[in-house]
């Protein structure tokens, strides 16, 4: 949908403060952080990670002490949730919102896949 315009029918909406809201549709965010052991390159999902505001402060220590293994993903304060297209909209200006480790100005970010969007190509081993 157009930013600002109301949601299509079937989109899920969530309006609650939460600690984490992590976008990911790779494996690993970095070399050594498995960040969505389910994504795979071709999947065509979008995997949303989410720790709502209500986990302790040591829960989420927990759980990210296990980011390296991928291990966070079976603690209970981790929610994932797949989908093909999201939007991200913080309701206060005290928000902290990173892409790729770069800062975002206050905003709703938005991203939908595109079947077929990219070809990858591979020599043989």
């Amino acid at each position: 949908p157009q930013v600002g315009k109301p949601l299509p029918d079937g989109w899920v909406s969530f309006e609650e403060e939460f600690l984490v809201f992590w976008v990911c549709n790779t494996s690993h965010a970095a070399y050594n952080m498995y960040t969505c052991p389910m994504a795979r390159m071709n999947d065509g999902l979008f995997h949303v990670l989410i720790v709502r505001s209500s986990c302790s402060r040591l829960r989420l220590l927990q759980m990210l002490l296990k980011l390296d293994s991928g291990g966070h993903i079976d603690c209970d304060v981790c929610e994932v949730i797949d989908c093909v297209a999201y939007q991200f909209e913080p309701l206060s200006n005290v928000s902290y919102n990173v892409l790729d480790g770069e800062l975002l100005e206050d905003g709703i970010v938005q991203a939908r896949f595109i079947p077929s969007g990219a070809q990858f190509f591979c020599g043989e081993k």
